[in-house]
């Protein structure tokens, strides 16, 4: 079940990316397939929004580091549910904090819990940019900070 909730959520992730990596370059002039009040249009706020400083992180559109995240997220369940990686060392990590215990199917799991926490943090902090700075409303901006959050819970709670 979680499993198939983080495949669902990472497409949806990665659709959205992608629609805003399409928008961010200018490819985007009436996305059919999006709904009108998810900005779906050249002339929208939301496609405005990708084309700003806070759209960029170290020069690199935010829309094309989810595209990588989300595909890596799907790239990990496909191996996990294949078991290509057949070296027992790199199929399971340990972490102890204290009293708390936490078990990961391996490295590259745990490394997806850290940049997810990484993209939850930043989303906060792009939520605030918008709001704020840009005073820009972004409905589909939002839920991908949703799912963003919704991914690091189940990859948190994922054994």
């Amino acid at each position: 079940m979680i499993v198939a909730l983080i495949v669902a959520l990472a497409v949806t992730g990665l659709v959205i990316s992608l629609y805003f990596a399409l928008a961010y370059y200018g490819r985007v002039k009436k996305a059919r397939w999006v709904p009108e009040i998810l900005c779906a249009g050249e002339g929208s706020r939301c496609v405005a929004v990708v084309r700003t400083p806070h759209a960029r992180l170290f020069g690199v559109p935010n829309s094309l580091l989810g595209s990588v995240y989300y595909a890596a997220i799907l790239g990990w369940v496909v191996d996990d549910i294949t078991g290509w990686i057949s070296d027992e060392c790199l199929r399971s990590v340990d972490l102890r904090l204290g009293t708390l215990q936490l078990h990961f199917s391996g490295p590259v799991h745990l490394a997806l819990v850290f940049v997810s926490l990484g993209a939850v943090v930043f989303g906060f902090y792009l939520i605030h940019a918008l709001r704020r700075v840009l005073r820009a409303d972004c409905p589909l901006c939002y839920t991908a900070h949703a799912i963003n959050v919704a991914l690091f819970v189940l990859l948190c709670v994922k054994r």
